[in-house]
């Protein structure tokens, strides 16, 4: 019966974490004061067309697959007590200078491009700012924050032209362009992206979220491995935040090591800190955004790329294996009742990644 319980405050609590999804790529209707995908149609015919983020809906990314992913079977070194003794190196977001764009205080950062980041700051400005990422007919757009400080952003589309747009609050919902710098970008590799931090994915070597993951994956040799032991660890140890999911606010963004530390998250946390803790191990992963059943509940999940599978989603089955999910919100409930809602995976609709 508490499991059940629990399934139904999940899925209940999913519904009202619908405002912090449009801090995930807003749309252009959402762009001040976030409201409701309801209210959409009515906002579009209020907004001034020379300061429209024009066409905000954000369309879905492709990641492909082939190719060599994370890390493979590379060993750590483990203490007495499993955890991890050795040196933490990490992919994490850096603003060399090498190639910055930049005037009146705009500053755009693409020296790491090829690994799958640009890193944006303003200065001097006080209102409200948003980033926008444009390729081709594709576009996201993110939060901004006006202290001067960098926010690394990803380039999840795939190789070609990126326009990187700094726009500031005129009134209401209506922005104007600051500044902004096309950029021709040739990845690394196309699952550099869901390899390195960002604003939603954020974390560094020093992160107790990126440690404990070198605690858990030791002695793992391979990513299935590792996919396997951070998984089941999260969804024993991570509880649904039911009171969190009913007074989150819009431009929420996860802190992955408060996460950790309260053990309480709702489905943006979980899909947060999965997406750290594999990816600083060297497993692609991206955190999606879209809803799950026939009642198009808003949800967020992962996507992992292994090696000889691709990239594989929602469920996921290895010979000999207890478990199947990769939805570690829905994972955590622990009762059988989900699979009317994750079903064969055809239930999910995805709408942004990261």
């Amino acid at each position: 019966m508490k499991k059940v319980r629990v399934i139904s405050a999940v899925l209940a609590s999913l519904m009202l974490c619908g405002c912090l999804f449009t801090a995930c790529g807003q749309s252009a209707e959402e762009l001040e004061g976030e409201p409701s995908y309801a209210e959409a149609s009515e906002l579009q015919e209020e907004m001034a067309p020379e300061y429209l983020v024009e066409d905000m809906d954000t369309p879905l990314s492709d990641g492909g697959a082939g190719g060599s992913g994370g890390s493979g079977g590379s060993s750590l070194k483990a203490g007495a007590d499993g955890s991890y003794t050795g040196a933490i190196n990490i992919v994490e977001n850096q603003a060399p200078g090498t190639t910055v764009y930049q005037k009146n205080g705009s500053s755009i950062d693409v020296s790491n491009a090829s690994k799958g980041y640009v890193m944006v700051r303003q200065t001097g400005v006080s209102k409200r700012l948003k980033v926008q990422i444009v390729k081709d007919d594709k576009k996201y757009n993110y939060d901004l924050n006006n202290a001067g400080n960098y926010e690394a952003f990803p380039l999840q589309m795939g190789n070609g032209t990126y326009k990187i747009r700094i726009m500031q609050n005129k009134e209401g919902n209506t922005y104007f362009e600051l500044y902004s710098a096309e950029i021709g970008v040739t990845l690394d590799s196309e699952y550099a992206p869901f390899l390195a931090p960002s604003q939603y994915v954020n974390y560094n070597a020093s992160s107790a979220t990126v440690k404990k993951a070198f605690d858990l994956c030791s002695a793992a040799a391979t990513d299935v491995e590792k996919l396997t032991i951070v998984y089941n660890w999260i969804i024993n140890n991570i509880t649904y935040d039911t009171q969190k999911a009913a007074t989150v606010q819009t431009g929420y963004l996860p802190s992955v090591d408060t996460i950790l530390q309260s053990k309480t998250g709702i489905c943006f946390d979980y899909a947060a800190v999965m997406a750290a803790m594999l990816r600083s191990q060297g497993v692609p992963t991206k955190l999606v955004v879209g809803t799950v059943s026939a009642a198009d509940l808003n949800h967020a999940w992962n996507e992992v790329y292994l090696e000889g599978k691709g990239w594989v989603t929602v469920r996921l089955y290895f010979e000999g294996s207890a478990w199947e999910r990769m939805d570690p919100t829905f994972g955590a409930s622990g009762n059988a009742n989900v699979e009317q809602y994750i079903g064969d995976g055809s239930n999910y609709t995805t709408l942004r990644i990261y």
